[in-house]
């Protein structure tokens, strides 16, 4: 086969596999075309010897031929996948990249920066300095929380078969004691898909997180609702708020990124996220998939 016609080949392996189209669907239909073609000929050739031969010429040929362009589409077609694959895994190291430095990197700074105020203070202003330790003390209990959530996000994550017991188990891991976490399920789960249940948790436990990381809150209520059609669920705190009319205002650049990540999940499952907050009066998350609309 020459080049052109190998690059053509490549080309089409390349386009079936961006549009997800599998080489099994080429093989069927080169399959139809062979015998079709090798039908016709045989129809219209005649029976003596040297037609035969030169029919058999012809089939091997074409055999051949389809074979090649098959062989080359189909290794286009794995070469498209990986490469698809290695784009998603620099997109991921990217993406840990960021939850590092905006989420760890951030607290420790401050965490650092407190530290180094409390000793110029400590001899000449100590309430000042006692403030900056309870100052440090918080950005690493922040610091702590973050990283729990970005190595969970890094572990192998398996369909849920509980949407309910996944949340129990974070909140279990989470270990805030002047916080009272409540979590009230109704429904039945098995109404939802499992991408839904997977997705919704993710959703909640990043609402959970930002309500304990930033808003200070000392009520966090989780409601989840299972429906026949659909899944309400949200997450509402007492906490300090923010206003929405200035994009969250002092909320730090890694929240606004949650807030970003919850609004892109509930879009793959055909689903909602509305966000209420005032100052000074908490906030509250909204999560509403309707069934049978996952993208």
């Amino acid at each position: 086969m020459g080049e052109s016609h190998k690059l053509i080949a490549w080309e089409v392996g390349a386009s079936r596999a961006a549009s997800g189209v599998h080489p099994d669907e080429s093989l069927r239909a080169a399959s139809v075309w062979f015998q079709a073609v090798v039908t016709c000929l045989m129809e219209r050739m005649p029976g003596d010897p040297e037609s035969v031969r030169l029919l058999t010429l012809v089939v091997l040929g074409l055999e051949r031929s389809i074979t090649a362009r098959i062989r080359e589409s189909a290794a286009s077609y794995s070469s498209f996948l990986l490469n698809k694959v290695h784009e998603a895994q620099i997109e991921e190291r990217r993406r840990i990249a960021r939850e590092l430095h905006d989420r760890i990197g951030h607290g420790l700074s401050v965490a650092h920066r407190q530290l180094e105020l409390y000793d110029l203070h400590r001899t000449g202003k100590p309430a000042t300095a006692t403030a900056k330790v309870e100052t440090a003390h918080q950005a690493i209990q922040e610091t702590m929380l973050n990283l729990r959530a970005v190595t969970s996000e890094l572990h192998p994550h398996e369909p849920l078969n509980s949407l309910e017991k996944a949340l129990v188990y974070y909140l279990e891991t989470v270990d805030m004691d002047h916080v009272d976490i409540r979590l009230r399920v109704s429904g039945d789960e098995t109404w939802a898909a499992p991408a839904v249940r997977d997705e919704s948790f993710l959703i909640l436990r990043e609402a959970t997180r930002n309500a304990l990381s930033h808003g200070l809150p000392s009520k966090v209520l989780i409601r989840v609702d299972f429906a026949p059609h659909e899944l309400r669920a949200s997450v509402d705190d007492d906490g300090r708020g923010f206003d929405q009319t200035t994009g969250g205002g002092s909320r730090p650049r890694s929240d606004g990124v949650g807030l970003l990540s919850m609004r892109e999940r509930a879009a793959i499952i055909g689903g909602t996220t509305t966000i209420t907050s005032r100052p000074g009066h908490g906030t509250r998350v909204d999560l509403y998939v309707p069934f049978g609309r996952i993208t």
